[in-house]
């Protein structure tokens, strides 16, 4: 028992040492604008906040599906932003799954976008599977943490059918939060 005991501490110091290691490296760093345009301009984007317009972005989701914001008029979108291997992102993504599921009939669409460097198909693949999360992903193609300013994970935005952004927060979104910002509008 007791060796058990060491391999799984020993286990766990090594991975703990592992993430120190990769976050130190810049690979879990947040997605650079200028990494991905070269001539990219060094401005900073402007806050987007409630009551303003949300940009257009069009993604490709994980079910090799095309999820264009513009093409969303008679919806209102949830804009999550995650990353797959974010653990702490799992919980609020089960709460999406059942928002998705007892909105859908009433104009509501979720979409969670994966913006870090690190993320990739494999992990958004994971991340649906170890959290029982069905909701449409996507990795951040669009350069939307840059249009939306996402530096923090588990942002979300709720954006209202005329693209206005009803509701924006940078933190973990409980279910009644949705529920109640949600029935706002519907």
């Amino acid at each position: 028992m007791k060796t058990n005991n060491l391999q799984v501490l020993g286990g766990i110091a090594l991975i703990v040492s592992a993430l120190f290691f990769v976050s130190k490296s810049g690979y879990l760093s947040f997605n650079n604008p200028k990494d991905s345009q070269p001539n990219a301009p060094t401005s900073t984007p402007s806050v987007l906040g409630v009551g303003q317009r949300a940009p257009d972005f069009n993604l490709t989701t994980l079910d090799n599906q095309q999820f264009r914001l513009s093409d969303k008029k008679e919806k209102t979108v949830i804009l999550f932003g995650m990353a797959g291997w974010c653990g702490t992102c799992i919980p609020e993504g089960r709460v999406l799954t059942k928002i998705s599921q007892e909105y859908a009939n009433k104009g509501i669409e979720v979409i969670g976008v994966a913006f870090t460097k690190g993320d990739n198909d494999d992990f958004l693949k994971e991340f649906k599977k170890v959290g029982s999360i069905d909701i449409p992903l996507a990795l951040d193609t669009d350069n939307v943490a840059q249009k939306y300013n996402l530096t923090r994970l588990e942002t979300t935005y709720i954006i209202k059918k005329d693209r206005i952004i009803l509701y924006k927060d940078e933190q973990s979104t409980s279910y009644e939060d949705y529920k109640r910002e949600l029935d706002k509008i519907i």
